[in-house]
């Protein structure tokens, strides 16, 4: 996997994932205020050793979703596959693929 830029939800920072950041992960917390019913929140952070909140969503499921959505954006890259030269007598094109630069940005809701 090579590097993509994720883009804060706040739109304030912006992260260099798979050389600076190695992780991204669900987080849940639980604001106890006295007299009043646990408010919870529902956050993706990302590590390079320490948690940082980069978004927070109205649900866990909708937290896995757009991890699920970052996941297809690092599996992405330019790919040819190859054929004749363009030339007579030129070398034919060879299959290959290319890492993409690459950024999402954390969606809204």
């Amino acid at each position: 996997m090579s590097e993509v830029y994720i883009r804060s939800q706040n739109r304030e920072k912006l992260y260099r994932f798979g050389i600076s950041f190695n992780a991204l992960e669900y987080s849940e917390k639980q604001d106890f205020k006295r007299g009043k019913e646990a408010e919870v929140h529902h956050t993706i952070c990302i590590s390079d050793g320490c948690l940082e909140e980069i978004a927070e969503y109205e649900s866990k499921e909708r937290c896995l979703e757009v991890l699920d959505e970052i996941q297809r954006v690092c599996a992405q890259y330019l790919t040819w596959s190859g054929g004749a030269a363009l030339i007579r007598g030129g070398m034919d094109i060879q299959p290959g693929a290319v890492a993409i630069p690459r950024v999402y940005e954390m969606p809204e809701k």
